[in-house]
């Protein structure tokens, strides 16, 4: 209806931008990506300046995973409109999100010359301090970068023109860089030093202490949970629109393509990724035989960017999927599908070669026992296997009953590890015991993989099913032969009776994690949590007040997750049909 709507404005109004714009968020919603590209081009190349044109642009080119292009957008309209305070700052969000840190420097005293505004200048100055923690060359971080934003600083802190806290933070995270710590700390005991009284300084604050910590903690979890490690990257986003879009709202290769995925490609800069986590953040009262100490925090490195290795991996593979489905077409491609064997792209071994060794690494790192949590809790994970396994067999599959034999026994295995990683889901989220509450976070978690799981076996499945199409077209046609030819009758393929039992089984399973999803959902809905208190405390007012808002949160969080995996897991039922062969 919105395209319909689009185009009446268009016959109007055949150079309305936004209407053109507006069109072509909803062809690229509806799985036109290539009509909706070239119609936003035809904006784009006139550099538009009009904020509703511009805005939805950037809606768009957000949705493609085309972030480069927001840049573009915005330089051309700062060129066209250079006092513009809306567009500048654009501008400079747009290189944050590409990493651009030198542009965002420039385009950050740009806006403050413009609009001399406090928040403007030190956008140039964390810009800088960005370009010290990204550079090669410590040296050069040391001796150009950081000394530069230092200067900035000071020549504020001259003109007695600090205004915020966080301007006193970040000159302070400079000073730290710098190994400067006298004067870091001359910083905080001299006048700009965040006038704040420590929580527990006298006995009438103590009872307010444990709310105030809450509170940071509450908050803190928002930002800084471990595992928004996995969504807060580009692969992660990448990933998140296929499990949630791709074969429900567009087929899986159009999905593919309007990313713009290659998967011969790795543009992951691996040599250059760096650690910001700070894991002295918390005090440990563990013995100092079990504290977290350096070699911990480079292993934590390493277990992350073997996480990270898996994922741009799986999004990678799952390109290789989409073109071994719907490989191009050719003259003899009838003749390739009859044989049941579709195009294989080159990659594909490089791949799955590289996947393996990966998966080889993160079980070597899980046997060293260390004290961070090991990669493999968040690897159990049928959907890797499964690449592993169908993708390297699939394809040579014929009528020897040895090579039929071994890709049914691989169905089979799969059903099982589908099934122990559902299992592994059941249990209260939320468990109230003795009027005390306890979370058990890492069910929803296991949830969240066996979902993504269900979406990469589908996916792979429904390549299998285009290979053993042709492949059983094929041999009832000489079966029907022989029957002429013969009164003996031919059993069916150990490979399709395989397939076709796997096929029920993934029903049956979706079917079983649909219930759990519902019992929880009842459950979490029938517990009056405002009756719940903290174990081991006695409450004042304001604690159950905060404890009260604390659980609801957690409560109306745990439904919403609930409720929304289970909408995807629903629609991805309905996708069982296209498995039939």
């Amino acid at each position: 209806m919105a395209i319909q709507q689009a185009d009446k404005l268009l016959k109007k109004h055949k150079d309305l931008h936004c209407a053109k714009v507006l069109k072509a968020i909803g062809l690229q919603r509806t799985g036109k990506q290539d009509e909706a590209f070239t119609l936003a081009q035809e904006v784009a190349v006139l550099e538009p300046t009009d904020d509703n044109s511009l805005q939805a642009l950037t809606i768009l080119y957000r949705e493609m995973h085309r972030p480069e292009l927001v840049t573009k957008l915005y330089e051309a309209a700062v060129r066209k409109v250079p006092t513009s305070e809306e567009y500048h700052s654009h501008l400079f969000m747009a290189y944050a999100r590409v990493g651009e840190y030198k542009k965002m420097q420039q385009a950050g005293m740009a806006l403050y010359k413009i609009v001399p505004k406090n928040p403007y200048y030190f956008w140039s100055v964390m810009s800088l301090v960005m370009q010290s923690i990204s550079a090669q060359d410590e040296k050069l971080s040391q001796t150009m970068f950081l000394p530069l934003a230092e200067r900035m600083v000071e020549k504020m802190v001259k003109e007695e023109k600090i205004e915020a806290e966080a301007e006193v933070q970040l000159y302070f995270m400079i000073l730290e860089r710098l190994g400067k710590y006298v004067e870091a700390l001359e910083v905080v005991q001299g006048p700009l030093g965040g006038e704040e009284k420590t929580l527990c300084s006298s006995k009438e604050n103590s009872g307010l202490f444990p709310v105030e910590c809450m509170c940071v903690a509450y908050w803190s979890t928002l930002m800084l949970c471990r595992d928004a490690l996995s969504l807060t990257l580009t692969s992660g986003w990448m990933l998140l629109d296929l499990f949630l879009e791709a074969d429900i709202s567009s087929p899986l290769e159009e999905s593919v393509k309007s990313m713009s995925l290659c998967p011969e490609e790795d543009d992951i800069p691996w040599d250059s990724l760096r650690d910001n986590r700070d894991l002295t953040v918390l005090v440990s009262w563990d013995p100092k035989d079990r504290q977290l100490n350096e070699e911990h925090r480079q292993r934590s490195l390493e277990e992350d960017t073997l996480w990270l290795r898996l994922r741009s991996l799986t999004l990678r593979l799952i390109g290789c999927v989409s073109a071994l489905t719907h490989p191009p077409a050719s003259r003899n491609s009838e003749k390739t599908t009859e044989n049941g064997v579709a195009a294989k792209p080159s990659s594909l071994q490089s791949l799955l070669s590289q996947l393996e060794n990966t998966l080889n690494q993160a079980t070597q790192f899980s046997e060293k026992q260390l004290q961070v949590r090991t990669v493999t809790d968040r690897l159990a994970n049928a959907g890797f296997f499964c690449f592993l396994f169908f993708l390297l067999y699939m394809h040579h599959v014929n009528e020897s009953s040895e090579l039929q034999t071994q890709i049914s026994n691989l169905f089979k295995s799969l059903a099982v590890q589908l099934q122990d990683m559902l299992e592994k889901c059941k249990g209260d989220l939320l468990e109230v015991k003795d009027s005390h509450s306890m979370t058990q976070h890492f069910l929803l978690e296991n949830l969240v993989y066996f979902v993504e799981s269900v979406c990469i076996v589908l996916w792979v499945s429904n390549y299998c099913g285009s290979v053993l199409r042709p492949l059983k077209s094929s041999l009832q046609k000489k079966k029907k032969k022989k029957k002429e030819a013969s009164t003996v009758t031919v059993g069916a393929p150990p490979v399709l009776s395989a397939y076709q039992e796997f096929s029920s089984s993934l029903q049956s399973l979706l079917n079983q994690a649909l219930e759990h999803i519902k019992s929880q959902e009842i459950s979490l809905t029938a517990l009056k949590l405002e009756a719940l208190s903290l174990e081991g405390q006695t409450q004042s007012e304001a604690e159950a007040t905060f404890t009260k808002t604390a659980m609801d949160k957690v409560q109306s969080s745990y439904l919403r997750s609930l409720q929304e995996i289970g909408e995807l897991l629903k629609k991805r039922a309905d996708t069982l049909k296209s498995l039939k062969i």
